[in-house]
């Protein structure tokens, strides 16, 4: 016995029918419990179970449950386990299979046959073949087999309609396969496992097996490393389970992955995981890593990919040209350049193949070695021509789709897009908010990708118009790091093509994502930068953009006065240009800095002219920032019902528009003017307010936070 590290939690203790297999932690202690065979029960070829089984507890459990005749008689003849290639099916078919043998449900014992449907070198076996196998282990001698298979099959039902037995059928290739050797009505029961969905196998139990969650991926890879026999505490042990974690996050919690990488550190200096995990962290040689001279990723997933038809195999290899494991249909559409009907076949074809998972309606996911596989095989089995118009198509698709969100978002604002015309692509229909939203969210993590690929391609403007088009919803989302990505990589594009005007937009954004949490020296840099840009484009309407920013560079240095001049400077500017979205903006901007001069009169007038204009417009996340401008503002001239009312509604709008940073704003304001009535109202809207700060990584949270402490104080 060895102590466990701590943290880890509690070890899998499977139970089935009270008896105990597998690792066992309990007091932080680690053992492990053989099994033992029951004597009198045939258990033909089935393998032992592994000494180590972590995860898939409900899945087990589900099993063994409706394997049991007793219990539910009505219940189906075949429970099919279905999944990917190395997440673990043919080790729950044992684990299963060995703790009803113990139960001796079975008094014909269990049969056990590996198929052959997806191994690497090896043909699937036939149904005769597999019969034969099956036969031999009920017993029958060699020369008493039949010859034909369907003789075989016959023999075969006879015996199981005589004596119960549970037959496990591992790695089938497809129903056809399996069929012969289902069961016939009675006691007898079949486990079968495939990395097919077989849906001609009818009235089945079906499990679609999942990679493991986190904490249990973490726990097997311990577990099979042997680290959980070493006796070290504290920080070294703290620091391997670090690595641990790292090294789990990138086998995405794939089971085979994860026992390679055990295998490949076990036996050696803790600081072996730490390289380990380093090496893994490379997307383009993490494949080729997860091999421990016996079992290797690469050949897992080279059977499956084999088996797709030709369209198939296209698909998955141009969903490797995607910058992220997710995407949407019609991003699909765009790779393939062919319709979505038939896009849709091609992926319910991958889906059945678990290559990929729908995980909503018209979205879908590879696993993160899966994709990495896919990358392989677009630079390995597709002509450079074919992969650099999949790719134009692709960032077509996300400049169309992303300006066509925008317009639904924002849409008074001015926008690069206008001078070029709408983009081409293929778009889903998005005409709502919702919807909008929705995508946008969706597709998050390819963005900085796609904006590299535009960069990259051979019309590299596109680049910041991707970036212009997403200004809008990472200002809604607060989504710092993909609003950065994307617009250093346009900015690089734009500087490399000398273009001015180009450079001053992306310069504002920049300096706007930074002014957002309070980093005022970068904000100041880059609203320079933009007016240089701006002036040498002779742009007048970008000039008075880095003005009307740079007067918020003031605002929250203090300098209120200085703040109040550039916001004057700027309307000034709006007005001789006729941009009425823009003057409402500068209006608003020129209430917060009326209010802390002690202007709230002017302030509230201001607010409201730029209410109307807003409202005008329909454009929500604006009207919601003014209202809670207007609440502030009457709270400030003690008229806290109003305050309220203007809070309340401000709370409404911002949350239908999917603004959690107005939302937190306005349950900020919510709780200053009730706390003098409702301490308990007060610590709510706070709480809530400081959860969104929180999550957007608002420099807002401190404030809440200690407001927080002084009223529980």
């Amino acid at each position: 016995m060895s102590h466990a590290p701590p943290g880890l939690g509690e070890a899998h203790n499977a139970v089935s029918g009270g008896v105990f297999y597998g690792p066992v932690i309990q007091g932080g202690l680690v053992t492990v419990t053989t099994t033992q065979q029951p004597a009198g029960l045939p258990s033909g070829g089935l393998p032992p179970p592994a000494s180590v089984h972590v995860g898939h507890e409900a899945e087990l459990a589900s099993l063994v449950a409706t394997l049991d005749p007793r219990g539910r008689p009505a219940a189906p003849a075949v429970c099919l386990v279905a999944g990917p290639g190395g997440v673990g099916k043919s080790e729950l078919l044992i684990q299963a299979a060995h703790a009803v043998l113990r139960q001796r449900r079975f008094p014909g014992g269990v049969l056990f046959v590996d198929l052959h449907g997806h191994r690497s070198g090896v043909s699937p076996l036939s149904p005769g073949e597999a019969l034969g196998h099956l036969l031999h282990q009920l017993g029958v001698p060699e020369p008493a087999i039949p010859v034909h298979a369907e003789d075989r099959a016959a023999a075969y039902r006879r015996h199981l309609a005589e004596r119960p037995t549970l037959v496990v059928l591992d790695d089938a290739h497809n129903s056809d396969q399996v069929h012969p050797m289902l069961p016939p009505p009675g006691g007898s029961r079949a486990l079968v496992s495939s990395r097919r969905l077989l849906p001609a196998v009818d009235d089945a139990h079906r499990i679609a097996l999942d990679v493991l969650p986190h904490e249990a991926a973490v726990r097997l890879l311990l577990e099979v490393s042997g680290c959980l026999g070493a006796r070290a505490v504290g920080p070294a042990a703290e620091e391997l389970v670090h690595h641990a974690s790292r090294i789990a996050e990138r086998c995405g919690g794939l089971p085979l992955a994860l026992r390679i990488s055990a295998a490949r550190v076990r036996g050696k200096q803790p600081a072996a995981f730490a390289d380990l995990a380093a090496w893994l962290a490379d997307e383009q040689s993490r494949l080729y890593e997860l091999d421990d001279g016996e079992r290797q990723m690469t050949s897992v997933l080279a059977v499956s990919y084999r088996e797709l038809d030709q369209d198939q195999r296209r698909l998955f290899a141009l969903c490797g040209i995607s910058p992220g494991p997710r995407l949407g249909i019609h991003a699909a559409a765009a790779l393939t350049g062919v319709p979505l009907a038939r896009v849709r076949r091609l992926l319910e074809g991958l889906c059945g193949a678990h290559m990929v998972q729908e995980e909503d309606r018209g979205r879908y996911r590879l696993h993160e070695l899966v994709h990495d596989y896919a990358r392989e095989r677009a630079r390995e089995d597709l002509a450079r021509s074919e992969r650099e118009a999949a790719a134009d198509r692709l960032v077509d698709h996300y400049l169309a789709t992303a300006d066509r969100a925008d317009r639904v978002l924002s849409p008074c604002r001015y926008r690069l897009q206008d001078e070029w015309g709408r983009p081409p692509g293929i778009t889903p229909e998005i005409s709502s908010h919702h919807a909008a939203v929705s995508w946008l969210s969706a597709e998050l993590d390819n963005f900085a990708g796609i904006c590299r690929a535009a960069a990259e391609s051979s019309a590299p403007a596109r680049s910041w118009l991707l970036a212009d088009a997403l200004r809008g919803y990472f200002f809604l989302a607060k989504t710092w790091k993909p609003w950065e990505d994307t617009h250093r990589v346009a900015l690089a594009a734009a500087e490399q093509a000398g273009a001015h005007r180009e450079q001053g937009i992306l310069h504002n954004s920049l300096g706007l994502s930074l002014l957002e949490r309070r980093d005022l020296t970068g904000a100041s840099a880059h609203y320079t930068a933009a007016a240089h840009h701006f002036e040498a484009a002779g742009d007048e309407h970008g000039s008075a953009n880095a003005v009307e920013n740079h007067a918020w560079v003031r605002h929250y240095s203090g300098d209120y006065v200085g703040a109040l001049d550039d916001h004057l400077r700027a309307l000034r500017g709006y007005e001789l240009l006729g941009a009425e979205r823009n003057r409402a903006i500068t209006l608003r901007g020129m209430s917060l800095a009326e209010m802390e001069l002690g202007r709230t009169t002017d302030a509230i007038g201001h607010l409201r002219e730029a209410g109307r204009i807003f409202v005008e417009r329909d454009l929500h996340l604006d009207a919601a920032m003014t209202l809670n401008g207007l609440g502030e503002a009457y709270a400030k001239a003690g008229d806290r019902r109003s305050a309220r009312l203007h809070l309340l509604r401000a709370l409404r709008l911002s949350r239908s528009c999917g603004s959690r940073y107005e939302e937190a704003r306005a349950r900020r304001g919510l709780g200053s003017v009730s706390r003098d009535d409702t301490q308990r109202l007060a610590l709510h809207h706070w709480e809530r307010a400081l959860h969104h700060y929180t999550e957007l990584g608002s420099p807002e949270a401190e404030t809440v936070r200690a407001l927080i402490a002084e009223l529980r104080a």
